[in-house]
């Protein structure tokens, strides 16, 4: 079914926002929230930490030690899948606007530290509503960008599962047909030997329409990982 949309042309919302789409996106809130606190000081926050908060009021506690660790593989790309799966995984679309939700499933091939062998799952929430929600890719004419947040799960075999909570831009290739997402993340909530892991890095993922291959790449620092 997908097929059919491979002829699409690279206008309007572009290629990736109707059939090649990655997921997320958070433009037109970002934009209200920055006119908010341009017209009211003390209304912005980051992290959820209020603006002016003084961080001497905070008692930073002794750093970790981490370890570094990798993760590699590829899956079955289903560029429009069900938004009931990028829903079910937290991944809401605001009121107003339209998201596309890609996913990928597969097999982890390559690794550092743990995370080198085990199935893999993604999702990638792609926020593609026009216009307020796509911006040019450099100077390329029709490839345009859109925000994306997403959740990629990795069960090792061990049956121990760590998920990596990720946002960032997904956008149209050079090559008609491909995606492109960068991101970076924080290891969300986890089970078994990956329950107390902590953490961050940096996820890319490539995927090609007509053949339905995505690649991931996983690259990061954390503490608990067993």
């Amino acid at each position: 079914m997908l097929k059919r949309c491979g002829n699409l042309p690279r206008v309007g919302v572009g290629f990736l926002g109707l059939a090649l789409v990655f997921m997320f996106s958070l433009t037109a809130h970002a934009e209200s929230l920055r006119r908010a606190t341009i017209q009211s000081s003390g209304t912005g926050m980051m992290a959820g930490v209020p603006a002016g908060a003084n961080p001497a009021a905070v008692t930073p506690g002794d750093p970790p030690s981490v370890q570094q660790f990798s993760s590699a593989g590829s899956g079955n790309v289903n560029f429009s899948g069900p938004a009931s799966d990028c829903i079910a995984a937290g991944l809401v679309c605001n009121v107003g606007q339209t998201c596309q939700c890609l996913e990928v499933d597969g097999n982890v091939t390559d690794g550092l530290g743990p995370l080198y062998h085990g199935t893999a799952s993604l999702l990638l929430n792609i926020v593609i509503t026009f216009p307020n929600a796509q911006y040019p890719n450099g100077n390329n004419v029709g490839e345009v960008c859109f925000f994306a947040t997403g959740v990629l799960s990795i069960t090792s075999t061990g049956q121990s599962t760590i998920s990596f909570d990720t946002s960032g831009t997904a956008c149209n290739g050079s090559i008609l047909g491909s995606l492109l997402y960068t991101g970076g993340f924080n290891i969300g909530p986890s089970t078994g030997g990956f329950s107390s892991a902590v953490g961050s890095g940096n996820l890319s993922v490539g995927a090609d329409f007509f053949s339905d291959v995505g690649i991931f790449d996983v690259i990061g620092a954390g503490t608990g990982l067993n």
